[in-house]
């Protein structure tokens, strides 16, 4: 059997479109404690013993996240960068004028935490790897590297059913996914192929697919999924399509004679002249 074959992993970012607004930001702390955005009354944040690092009692913190064209959602941190309250809603206008980035505390509470927890996923300690996803989606809930991750972890910790809630947020999230997604789309293919999830491992694929349809990796996955799942002539359609976009796939050619080598043939007349017309030996 072939491995499974990944794609390009470039520096992507948090999961957000270049110019869309999301991500920590303050405004100067009112005199008034119980003061929110204009028109908006938010409770004052709790702060106990022990603020967390970066806190400046001189600033409120919020997590602004960008939710139409002339609007931005507003939800209050409190003293260790957790929202409590409810969200409240502004202009741009508004924002831009009265809110202001804070970019070393997005990093240390956003993007750090999802570094950590991919370091950790790689290191097979998934337990510590979904603590700090859990911690960027308090913060972030629709944050897709930290959702991506925590899903990897579910499925590693053999938490299925939770890693199939984490799939179906995914599939039904409101983003705007890039090409420079589609690894993380393959890789959660990939693991849900392994605990034999097949129907939701295709789903994946596809999405990849959609995001990068020229990429004959992603093809070679889909083909090696249906083939486990016991459907030959889906898995040599996928198979065809790898073929199509790459003839020299190596990985493809040792999985077409392994087809062979077992036995296996496409029923579809036009699946095997194709094959066919690859030659008896694809080497």
């Amino acid at each position: 059997m072939p491995k499974d074959m990944g794609t390009s992993s470039p520096v992507i970012d948090d999961g957000d479109e270049p110019h869309k607004i999301k991500g920590i930001f303050s405004s100067p702390a009112p005199v008034d404690p119980t003061a929110g955005p204009p028109g908006q009354r938010v409770p004052e944040a709790p702060g106990p013993a022990g603020d967390a690092d970066g806190f400046d009692p001189g600033k409120i913190y919020w997590f602004a996240s960008e939710c139409g064209p002339d609007m931005v959602s507003l939800k209050r941190l409190d003293t260790h960068f957790f929202p409590v309250g409810q969200q409240a809603l502004v202009n741009r206008e508004t924002f831009f004028a009265d809110y202001f980035l804070e970019p070393d505390l997005g990093y240390r509470y956003v993007t750090q935490r999802i570094v950590r927890g991919d370091w950790y996923r790689k290191q097979d300690l998934n337990v510590e790897a979904k603590i700090e996803y859990q911690m960027v989606l308090r913060i972030d809930e629709e944050n897709i590297r930290a959702n991506f991750g925590l899903g990897l972890a579910y499925l590693a910790l053999n938490q299925l059913d939770k890693g199939r809630y984490v799939f179906s947020r995914l599939v039904d999230m409101d983003e705007s996914f890039e090409e420079a997604h589609k690894h993380l789309f393959n890789e959660f293919g990939i693991a849900l192929r392994k605990k034999n999830l097949f129907d939701e491992a295709m789903r994946y694929y596809g999405r990849a697919a959609e995001l990068s349809p020229k990429d004959e990796n992603i093809y070679l996955n889909m083909a090696r999924a249906m083939f486990e799942k016991g459907d030959m002539e889906a898995a040599f359609a996928h198979l065809k399509k790898t073929f199509e976009l790459n003839r020299d796939v190596e990985e493809a050619k040792a999985f077409l004679a392994f087809l062979r080598k077992k036995g296996f043939e496409a029923s579809d007349p036009t699946l095997r002249r194709f094959f066919f017309r690859l030659g008896t030996d694809p080497k």
